[in-house]
């Protein structure tokens, strides 16, 4: 039952002969147990089993009793258990190094953890089963843990929302807000990121930021618009916001991927 099939490089030949001498007269399930152990967190492809040790798949499943399945990947439980316990440790170092930051993206840990993906996400989800991590999206946190701020970052956020909120269609550059606060350009802008996030801010072209309240206001604006007069050229949205060209024509191209406009010509069609 047992074969001299290839084992990982890294190996040397004398220790796989070491390894295949003591597996010669094992029992079948210890002998896939081994195989999988020696695997560590990347473990055996289930696929893999039957040729590495001349058996059908279905008696492959019968013989994994006692090992994890992730994705079609066993796992000894004891590199399971390690590979869940090197994923809460590196998302406490990243929390702890990053203190502005929500959380760690999910392809960021997968290279740092270093193990295969179908494992990965096996333990991804096992740890977020057992509440021991959080997945929002494409990024993963500690329960309790995310965003800290000391005081001067807190003030830094609350001046910022601030400076864009009072300005209306007629922001300041984010360039010109980011140097009047206490905070590093660094901080400063993990801190915008933030604000970006939680859509309080948005970004309508590489120069403009928005307050949100200020194209909501906008959209309305134009919603109440469409019943006198369905099209809106430049000059008409320009007479209508109080703002320059500098801002009506990127206003004018968010209103366009946000549906609430479609462009005609020179004109828009309010939608």
């Amino acid at each position: 039952m047992l074969d001299a099939s290839p084992l990982p490089r890294r190996q040397r030949p004398d220790d796989t002969i070491t390894f295949l001498e003591k597996l010669r007269s094992a029992p079948a399930r210890d002998v896939l147990a081994a195989r999988v152990a020696r695997q560590g967190a990347s473990g055996l492809r289930l696929d893999d089993v039957s040729s590495q040790m001349n058996i059908r798949r279905e008696e492959a499943i019968d013989l994994s009793a006692g090992l994890i399945l992730s994705n079609q990947v066993l796992v000894a439980p004891a590199a399971f258990a390690k590979a869940m316990g090197d994923v809460l440790r590196l998302l406490t170092n990243f929390h702890d190094q990053n203190p502005l930051v929500a959380g760690m993206s999910k392809e960021q840990l997968r290279d740092r953890a270093k193990f295969g993906s179908e494992v990965f996400d096996g333990v991804l989800h096992k740890l977020a089963e057992e509440k021991k991590l959080e997945i929002f999206g494409e990024s993963v946190r500690l329960p309790g843990r995310g965003v800290t701020m000391k005081d001067e970052e807190a003030e830094s956020k609350k001046m910022i929302e601030q400076a864009f909120a009072s300005a209306g269609l007629k922001v300041p550059s984010l360039k010109e807000v980011l140097e009047g606060l206490k905070v590093d350009r660094v901080r400063a802008q993990k801190i915008v990121t933030l604000l970006l996030r939680d859509r309080v801010l948005v970004k309508i072209s590489d120069d403009l930021v928005f307050h949100q309240s200020a194209l909501l206001d906008l959209r309305n604006k134009i919603g109440a618009l469409k019943s006198r007069e369905p099209k809106i050229d430049v000059a008409r949205f320009k007479d209508l916001t109080g703002v320059s060209r500098k801002y009506a024509i990127p206003l004018l191209e968010y209103l366009d991927r946000e549906r609430v406009t479609r462009r005609v010509g020179d004109e828009r069609m309010i939608l």
